[in-house]
């Protein structure tokens, strides 16, 4: 009896043991898993208990290239009978493009095309696909007479992003979920296994929605919808692939079933290609200018410009790559920028990553001055922080007062006065920061001589209070530099902004405007002398109005049908009538590069216009 007493106690004692051995085992997992010292294990689980999954971390689908430099055998002026003609925001006017290329008159054979970005979107899908087709004919090697350049805008940026996300969401596959993981009130249609099957899905439902109440359907509206009605079924994981909409000044940027998305869709592998190739600013140091679609800062905003770090306040340098990169954190007005997907990163890879500082050591002046001038304007482009962003290269407006880039409008200064007070005082690489009687500056601009350095402590003390916003506060400060030029876009409120070292193109022929192209041909003169103006050009104070957004509607320029070239009747065209022309001629460059530059600008219809395929 004892005995059996003494075994039971030991067989009690052996499971009191074990149980608290397991309780134990247990309580420590628990605690390593609660303080991530053991990997959790996640179930395949699509329950609507994991509503607040983390965003989905997605490949980059921007494709930067940040610059291409343009040859001078590329660009071919040293031929008299060459010219190159620089375009302005065409957004799909497809038939105004043609008409403009008509009335220059563009030929293949003598003249290369630079178009300042925003080729596509907002128009017509057709037009815009037209225009594409044109541009990859002429680009990338279908013509073998002709040829164009072609810089990427906003609008062309979105729909590369979209398909570059295609080429990537297409092909997925996705294995279904358990039928036990679903719920019970489960959307009861069978499950897809590739994305391209889900986007067919999406789109067709899309379309059925679209058809039942066509002027009620946003599609942002029900994107969201479908997101969440996808909670917990197995679409969930499949949209959790599908980028959201940005928020504030980004809204526009992955909004599914917009113009960007179906011209996407609908680009062919050709043409994404060459979409894919184009780069953010062509630089033609032979004629030293710039084509960039938003804008070009020529220094730091957040920095005097007459800083050692600045390119343009010291001698061309021996390392183009020496300005720090951690400089770059802080450039740009956030509110602006909110769900950009467009990282300083894509930059920092195409142009190569800069040690974190180093000293600017002068290049030795025994190269000669068109050597020290591309090095100089190479430098403003690896540099100048901001213009190594990709996001103020697409959308840069103008400048708030703490240095930080705006896209806004009705904010902060025009970039583009900035960049002609700056570079107006250009005076040569033998200078030093000196100043200048406004005498000697204003003949320094026609091309004379310049001297008469000022008092370093004058210069000293000028430099410590002056900001970026008032450089006048510098008096007649000169640069070391020589001046180059800027032509862009992106401005459709400003119209064609003609100043003495940048030239807005965009003119608006997206709201029935016009359509503007810059011709530069060696020489004299492209056009006689005129008092024509169009009444877009000028320099608009900064309080502009405007939402920032060139989507908006813009009133038509003041009347200047009676400056207008009068409409005539072409004879291969029947009775269809041409459009109203403009022509005038433009300062543009370096005074002794004998560059003949003029304007003209063709009228475009009040509506989008039909894609009309051309050679």
């Amino acid at each position: 009896m004892s005995h059996r007493k003494r075994k039971d106690s030991q067989l009690s004692t052996a499971s009191c043991s074990v149980l608290a051995l397991l309780l134990s085992a247990v309580f420590l997992l628990g605690l390593a898993t609660e303080f991530n010292l053991v990997p959790r294990v996640h179930a395949p689980s699509l329950g609507a208990h994991k509503k607040n999954k983390p965003d989905y971390h997605f490949p980059n689908f921007n494709k930067i290239i940040h610059h291409y430099t343009v040859s001078e055998r590329e660009l071919g002026l040293d031929d008299p009978d060459r010219r190159v003609i620089v375009i302005g925001d065409v957004h799909g006017m497809n038939r105004s493009l043609h008409n403009l290329l008509a009335e220059i008159p563009y030929s293949p054979e003598t003249d290369t095309l630079m178009f300042a970005g925003d080729l596509m979107a907002k128009s017509t899908h057709a037009g815009s696909l037209a225009v594409l087709d044109f541009i990859t004919r002429h680009k990338c090697g279908r013509d073998t007479h002709g040829r164009a350049y072609a810089v990427r805008g906003n609008h062309d940026q979105m729909v590369v992003q979209w398909r570059a996300w295609r080429d990537w969401f297409e092909p997925l596959v996705l294995a279904p979920p358990l039928a036990p993981v679903l719920p019970a009130d489960a959307r009861a249609d069978p499950p897809v296994r590739t994305g391209w099957e889900f986007l067919a899905l999406l789109e067709a439902e899309w379309e059925a929605a679209r058809r039942n109440d066509p002027k009620g359907s946003d599609p942002d509206t029900w994107a969201d919808t479908a997101r969440k009605r996808a909670v917990g079924t197995w679409r969930e994981e499949w949209w959790r692939r599908i980028p959201r909409p940005g928020k504030g000044d980004a809204k526009k940027d992955w909004a599914i079933f917009e113009d960007h998305y179906w011209l996407a869709k609908d680009v062919t592998a050709e043409q994404k290609v060459c979409l894919y190739s184009l780069p953010l600013v062509l630089h033609v140091p032979s004629e030293h200018f710039f084509v960039v679609h938003a804008g070009l800062l020529p220094s730091d905003p957040r920095r005097p410009f007459t800083d050692a770090h600045q390119p343009l306040a010291h001698s061309p340098t021996a390392d183009l790559d020496s300005y720090p990169v951690a400089e770059f954190a802080d450039t740009v007005d956030h509110n602006d920028k909110d769900n950009v997907i467009i990282p300083y990163s894509d930059t920092q890879q195409a142009l190569g990553t800069p040690p974190a500082s180093k000293a600017q050591a002068p290049v030795v002046l025994n190269g000669t001055e068109e050597q020290l001038r591309m090095a100089q304007e190479r430098a403003l482009l690896t540099q100048v922080p901001q213009n190594r962003d990709p996001w103020v290269l697409l959308n840069m407006r103008g400048v708030r007062k703490k240095g930080k880039v705006t896209r806004n409008n009705g904010k902060g200064r025009q970039w583009s006065k900035i960049w002609n007070e700056q570079i107006d005082r250009c005076a040569g690489f033998d200078s030093r920061l000196t100043m200048l009687e406004p005498t000697t500056r204003s003949s320094r601009i026609h091309g004379t001589a310049f001297t008469n350095p000022a008092s370093d402590h004058i210069l000293a003390e000028r430099e410590a209070t002056a900001t970026y916003e008032d450089d006048s506060a510098h008096g007649e400060l000169t640069l070391p530099c020589e001046p180059m030029t800027v032509v862009y876009g992106h401005a459709a409120t400003r119209g064609l902004d003609v100043k003495r070292w940048s030239l807005g193109l965009d003119t608006g022929c997206l709201y029935g405007r016009k359509l503007t192209g810059l011709v530069l041909q060696r020489g004299n003169s492209t056009g006689e002398e005129s008092d024509e103006d169009d009444g877009d050009d000028g320099d608009e104070d900064d309080s502009e109005d405007g939402s920032g957004d060139e989507e908006e509607d813009i009133d038509d320029e003041q009347d200047d049908e009676a400056r207008a070239r009068s409409p005539s009747r072409s004879p291969e065209s029947g009775n269809v009538w041409k459009p109203k022309t403009w022509r005038r001629p433009a300062r543009f460059g370096d005074e002794g590069a004998r560059l003949g530059a003029e304007l003209v600008s063709v009228r475009c219809p009040k509506k989008g216009d039909l894609a009309l395929h051309e050679d």
